[in-house]
């Protein structure tokens, strides 16, 4: 009898273990968005590509890549022509600028279906989704006070109604708290210590351009004055003030100091069409994407500060082409 009690006792134990999970007992962990705010609450934990946890490098690509909607791929951040570690396809459509914010989670603007789509670090799935806002998105921007920024024009690229515009958000929700109109095309956007951003725009057919700046919730707009020569694209600001713009239809990278209309320093980019940039908060390197006419893809990279002596040194190359650029912060 003893020994019967004790089986009975054993399956007792082990059925209530059960009904206890089946209960909710057993909590999933959530997935965080950036600013601290829950997106889903997954039954299983998100698909995870080869990683082991160093800082990393984005690259997106849409034409002659596979899939051939877009994919983002993965590089380490440990140095030159390092095999790729992963990519994300899920939900990326056509896509154009990339960030991360300082949860490593990474941001794709994907023109293709006018979206915004965010991926906690390590996950190929996107938490996220901002779609309120910029038809043709090109360029997100995260920043540390839990505000979302996109730039991008209207579905009409050129002629009368052709539209620049940014929008903020507060991160993870899906509507949009301010917005403002901007030439016929926004790109790249950057914060500086102050939090007020900067906003590279083409203002005619021609795609010449120049640079805004606003205030917070996207007010006090200022045109800085500064003449670009042709298609401004990627855009930073660094811990001096100084603008850091890439020229992508004169190849070179331009950096305006604090006041400055013209460049005090000029960096040839060796393609035809250097695009975003990127770096990472200690701010000693500086990476961009370029691509050439014969569907060459690179990833430049470069000593900061920058110096008329600068000579740009090949990181990365793919077939296809290699639209945004994004790096772990730290």
């Amino acid at each position: 009898m003893a020994g019967i009690s004790k089986r009975l006792s054993f399956i007792f134990t082990i059925a209530s273990a059960i009904a206890y999970a089946s209960c909710g007992g057993l909590q999933q962990a959530s997935t965080p968005l950036p600013g601290g705010a829950v997106s889903q609450r997954a039954s299983k934990p998100p698909p995870r590509d080869a990683r082991s946890g160093q800082p990393e490098l984005y690259v997106s690509c849409f034409y002659l890549c596979r899939p051939s909607q877009g994919i983002v791929y993965i590089y380490p951040l440990a140095g030159p022509n390092q095999p790729k570690i992963g990519s994300i396809s899920k939900g990326v459509d056509v896509p154009s600028g990339l960030s991360v914010d300082s949860h490593n989670s990474l941001y794709v603007a994907n023109s293709g279906n006018g979206t915004v789509t965010v991926y906690p670090n390590g996950s190929k799935r996107p938490s996220m989704t901002y779609s309120k806002g910029v038809h043709v998105p090109l360029f997100p921007l995260a920043d540390s006070a839990g505000h979302v920024f996109v730039s991008g024009r209207s579905v009409f690229r050129f002629g009368p109604q052709s539209r620049g515009y940014v929008f903020e958000y507060n991160a993870g929700a899906n509507v949009p708290i301010a917005h403002a109109r901007i030439g016929l095309e926004a790109d790249g956007i950057a914060e500086d210590g102050q939090g007020n951003l900067y906003v590279a725009y083409r203002y005619n057919m021609h795609n010449g351009g120049s640079i805004a700046e606003f205030g917070p919730a996207l007010s006090n707009k200022r045109l800085l004055g500064i003449k670009l020569l042709h298609a401004p694209a990627g855009l930073l600001v660094d811990s001096a003030g100084n603008i850091v713009v890439a020229e992508s239809g004169y190849f070179s990278i331009d950096v305006f100091p604090p006041g400055a209309k013209t460049p005090t320093v000029r960096v040839s980019v060796p393609t035809d069409k250097p695009g975003q940039l990127a770096m990472q908060n200690d701010a000693t390197t500086l990476w961009v994407s370029a691509e050439k006419s014969d569907y060459g893809a690179y990833v430049y990279y470069m000593p900061y500060p920058l110096t008329s002596s600068t000579i740009p040194a090949q990181y990365e190359s793919f077939y296809g082409d290699a639209q945004g650029i994004a790096v772990s912060p730290h």
